[in-house]
């Protein structure tokens, strides 16, 4: 995770893998396309957080396990092949800019640090004037609290 721009990233993208991913290590986040989790972390914390509804909410649940003193690991052992975005229609989709910009937003007043907070209202507010369409409709529906689905029409 950048916390300095609250965007994730996932391990390894766009890099030749020599080996450097073959160790099991503690991570900031699991990506919820792909994880294990013990039933005892559902129990105690429960489960993905239905505001974000597509988009970060698997960031939202590492954190909230984090902060109930339960650890997140990487294991280089599991396998997958995933379409980024492919069910939403492709990097840049509209949907895809709706709610990664919403839920952005969300996750950072959530989690981040003051100073990238204070980066993140200047951000919206640069949105609601100078933004694509769906990321003016995503800023607009965090400040009024339309989360889950919001206003974009699925």
């Amino acid at each position: 995770m950048d916390w300095k721009n609250i965007i994730g990233s996932h391990r390894g993208v766009d890099e030749v893998d020599k080996g450097q991913f073959n160790k099991v290590e503690e991570t900031d986040f699991a990506s919820g396309c792909c994880v294990m989790i013990r039933r005892e972390v559902f129990q105690e914390i429960g489960f993905f957080n239905e505001k974000y509804f597509l988009y970060y909410e698997d960031n939202d649940f590492s954190q909230r396990v984090k902060l109930n003193g339960f650890r997140v690991y990487y294991q280089p052992r599991a396998m997958l092949w995933h379409l980024n975005a492919g069910s939403t229609g492709g990097s840049g989709s509209n949907l895809q800019d709706y709610f990664i910009t919403r839920n952005r937003l969300l996750f950072g007043f959530s989690y981040a640090s003051v100073r990238t907070k204070a980066a993140l209202l200047k951000e919206s507010i640069k949105f609601l004037f100078a933004g694509r369409n769906f990321q003016r409709k995503a800023v607009l529906d965090f400040y009024t609290g339309r989360f889950g689905k919001g206003s974009y029409k699925l």
